[in-house]
């Protein structure tokens, strides 16, 4: 199965993941060891509320083998419990959330392949100081977890190279007058 934003302003995320997952199993021509696949999914919508409802769903089909999912890690944090105590593993694509992975607060049933934000931060960081030799540096998110998450572990990361952080700010998701 596949749990995947797949409507709204974050649909590409789950779409592409979703179509690949798709080209794999025409690859494999829907078979994995005499086995036949069927691919089901449910859209989680980016959002924790989202995870909830595809976990409730997915965790209660015995005949799912494994999950591709989530999209977003707020959607993973409600989900991955889930799947992890009916037995399933959930490997995700694209969540970034250091927390998801870290010991104390990981699933034993959550993985991912993507790099988590606290990498993402310090190479963003290092790039800006170190390559555009950039002091000075401002940021500004939007209030999602990913976005607020990734601009905190940049502004460590900058000052601890020796940039000064000129201003935080947030705006509100959609706001186009700034």
């Amino acid at each position: 199965a596949y749990a995947m934003v797949t409507s709204g302003a974050n649909a590409s995320l789950g779409e592409d993941a979703r179509r690949g997952i798709e080209i794999a199993l025409d690859d494999v021509n829907n078979e994995l060891l005499g086995t036949p696949i069927e691919l089901i999914g449910e859209d989680t919508g980016c959002s924790a509320e989202g995870g909830q409802a595809a976990a409730t769903k997915l965790a209660s089909n015995t005949q799912i083998a494994a999950i591709v999912g989530t999209s977003c890690s707020s959607e993973a944090r409600v989900m991955a419990p889930v799947i992890d105590q009916a037995g399933m593993v959930m490997v995700s694509p694209s969540n970034t959330a250091p927390d998801l992975t870290e010991p104390g607060t990981h699933v034993n049933g959550y993985l991912r392949t993507a790099h988590n934000d606290k990498v993402q931060g310090r190479v963003a960081a290092e790039f800006a100081y170190n390559q555009l030799k950039v002091t000075k540096a401002a940021t500004i998110h939007d209030g999602s977890p990913y976005a607020q998450g990734l601009v905190t572990v940049f502004a460590e990361n900058f000052k601890n190279l020796g940039g000064t952080i000129t201003s935080e700010e947030a705006i509100n998701v959609g706001d186009t007058d700034m």
